[in-house]
């Protein structure tokens, strides 16, 4: 090419490249990379939900058929499905079918230890934990032996009469399909998370048949207080497709029956009401009774970890001799609860009787379900959640039918409302629970009491959770640290930034209310640190304190500071920011004193969540300004600076 002619063909060169993008210049470019990331999104998790749901598919069966195979033909004992067919009564078969029923479980439980510590340690126990561990710890990645281990030793717990669930089992085998696609892919950390997810939300969906509950609830179980919205594409499409294949293969519908119309009046909400506060309690003990029968009985026995669930197996053998009702996942038992007291086939009686058995029947399947999981028998405990809960509120349901006929004249609905109260306030999956039962059971028409207890049990629970490996949110989540440029107040010392000059008066507790409205009249700030007799400081009370607890002026001499004071919380110059910022999101407070280390009487000044939000901001605008190639000394942005990147970022 002549150099001569150079500077002409620079010149067409934008012309040539505008006419390479498509109509819509750069704009129309971006939607269309973002159309090709979604439809790229839309393949992978429609391998990965088509693949788990043939694997459910399988799951399924193979269970079914191990179930009758070892229960019904080797143990003797019926089974019932969540049609409620049949009768699951023992009985009385000799001292043949009573051995069989202690040593079934006992033989399936040494099988699945047996296999689960030879090829997958991680497959004993539940499953749903495992897949939150991996998910926030492990970057994604999930053993491609995974699913196929944990599908046998799921088999060998629950078709021996494990009682335990198929949808936790099932979430791990998903969420290890997920992760074997997204590595055959190649995909990068963070795709391979959301691909875990879709693989767990396809399973779930499959067996439970709620395709929407099982995505929101993928992305709900992860936190305590937060949702990843992040993977809502994927999951969805992955569990809408899992359940389409599962329900080609088999029947579709609801996983239960409801025969009746459940019609809501606002009357009953007080007995719903009534039920979930006792929900909470029962909560409690369920969780407690989990980790303490794990980390107190089966972790400190000096037996070989593979002999633990037969162990289990063996107890609940025993203990199912006496409590049949409880073997397996007691899905047939659910729908029998659900049949209303008129119906002829309901086995379970009703009224007063109804109450202490289905009572009876909730701690017994805890018990149960503990002797079976804690030990590292391969089981969910999500359907067993179910079971507890629904029988807790069914048990409700029957007291407040034979007091209040007139007001509660379906104790049926009870059941329902029960289950996912009782499940959502363990497992804090408010959202996902209320439409999980919904599909479950084909019917919206429970869903204001679903709500309204679900509030009261998630409220009295308060952090307690069924899942160890559940965090916060996604704050306190390994996989989103890099994510959060929070790490940049690690690096700012309190003794920065907190205002020397302005260290908040002590008062003494025995200090009445009206006495300190009068300080806080004279003083420059409303707030104030209380000290006892000694000098030691025990609390902290502002005028919103005195405000929240007093309505009438003639009580403030009545009362002391400390009967309107919060807890002391302080902070030390050598803090970082970081650990600043986390007391007060641990607290109410706007402002922390700042103690001296070496004397902790001796307030040296006070803190705000505004003086870190602004440091916060000046760090960041410097190290942008830095990155930019401007020279910025160490030190914070002045007025002008900050305006200049407002404009920017306006821009």
């Amino acid at each position: 090419m002549d150099s001569r002619h150079l500077p002409e063909k620079l010149a067409e060169l934008p012309d040539k490249l505008a006419r390479l993008l498509p109509r819509g210049g750069i704009a129309a470019l971006t939607d269309s990379i973002e159309f090709m990331s979604l439809f790229r999104w839309a393949r992978l998790s429609v391998v990965v939900g088509a693949v788990v749901g043939l694997a459910a598919a399988g799951v399924f069966w193979v269970l079914e058929w191990g179930e009758s195979l070892l229960m019904e033909k080797l143990a003797l004992f019926p089974t019932l499905d969540t049609r409620g067919l049949g009768k699951r009564i023992l009985s009385s078969g000799g001292v043949l079918q009573w051995a069989l029923i202690i040593l079934t479980p006992a033989l399936g439980g040494l099988a699945a230890g047996l296999v689960s510590w030879r090829f997958a340690p991680e497959t004993e126990g539940a499953g749903v934990d495992n897949v939150l561990d991996a998910y926030h710890n492990r970057g994604g990645r999930m053993r491609k032996r995974t699913p196929t281990v944990k599908l046998i030793t799921t088999l060998f717990t629950l078709g021996s009469g494990g009682s335990a669930g198929r949808e936790g089992p099932m979430a791990q085998i998903g969420a290890g399909v997920g992760a074997y696609v997204a590595d055959r892919f190649g995909l990068s950390k963070r795709e391979r998370r959301l691909l875990l997810l879709a693989g767990a939300a396809g399973g779930v969906s499959a067996l439970f048949r709620a395709p929407l509950g099982a995505a929101l609830w993928s992305l709900e179980v992860l936190y305590r207080k937060d949702f990843e919205s992040e993977g809502l594409f994927p999951c969805l499409v992955s569990s809408v497709t899992a359940y389409s294949v599962f329900t080609t293969i088999y029947e579709p519908g609801s996983l239960f029956f409801v025969s009746v119309r459940y019609h809501f009046q606002p009357t009953q909400l007080l007995f719903y009401g009534l039920m979930a506060l006792v929900c909470a309690p029962f909560g409690l003990l369920w969780i407690t009774l989990l980790r303490q029968a794990r980390t107190r009985l089966w972790e400190p026995m000096r037996v070989p970890v593979w002999l633990k669930p037969a162990l289990g197996g063996l107890a609940l053998g025993i203990f199912c001799v006496f409590v049949p009702w409880v073997f397996s996942t007691g899905y047939g038992w659910m729908q029998d609860a659900l049949r209303p007291i008129g119906d002829t086939s309901r086995n379970l009686p009703v009224g007063y009787q109804g109450f202490a058995m289905l009572l009876g029947l909730a701690v017994a399947k805890m018990i149960a379900t503990s002797l079976t999981v804690s030990s590292g028998g391969s089981g969910g405990v999500f359907a067993p959640t179910l079971f507890i809960g629904g029988f807790i509120g069914g048990a409700f349901g029957q007291l407040f039918h034979v007091l209040a006929p007139g007001i509660v004249s379906q104790p049926s609905a009870f059941v329902l409302v029960g289950m996912g109260a009782f499940y959502a306030g363990v497992a804090r999956t408010p959202i996902a629970t209320i439409i999980l039962i919904s599909e479950m059971f084909g019917s919206y028409d429970l869903l204001v009491p679903l709500m309204f207890c679900e509030m009261i049990t998630m409220r009295l629970l308060g952090r307690h959770t069924l899942y160890g490996q559940q965090v916060t949110d996604a704050r306190h989540s390994p996989a989103h640290a890099d994510e959060f440029t929070v790490d940049v107040l690690k690096d700012l010392k309190v003794s920065e930034h907190y205002a020397k000059g302005r260290a908040a008066a002590t008062i003494p507790d025995n200090m009445n209310l009206r006495d300190f409205l009068e300080h806080v009249a004279r003083a420059a700030d409303s707030l104030s640190v209380v000290h006892d007799a000694k000098g030691a400081l025990v609390g902290i009370v502002s005028l919103s304190n005195v405000r929240a607890v007093v309505s009438e002026t003639e009580f403030l001499s009545f009362m002391l500071v400390t009967d309107a004071m919060w807890p002391l919380r302080t902070l030390a110059p050598d803090d970082d920011l970081r650990t600043a910022l986390e007391v007060f999101l641990d607290s109410k407070y706007d402002h922390l004193p700042v103690v001296d280390p070496a004397e902790p009487r001796r307030v040296l000044g006070m803190l705000s969540q505004q003086q870190i939000f602004a440091a916060y901001n000046a760090e960041l605008l410097r190290r942008r300004l830095q990155r930019e190639g401007d020279s910025m000394p160490m030190r914070a942005p002045s007025k002008s600076d900050i305006q200049r990147a407002s404009t920017r970022s306006d821009e």
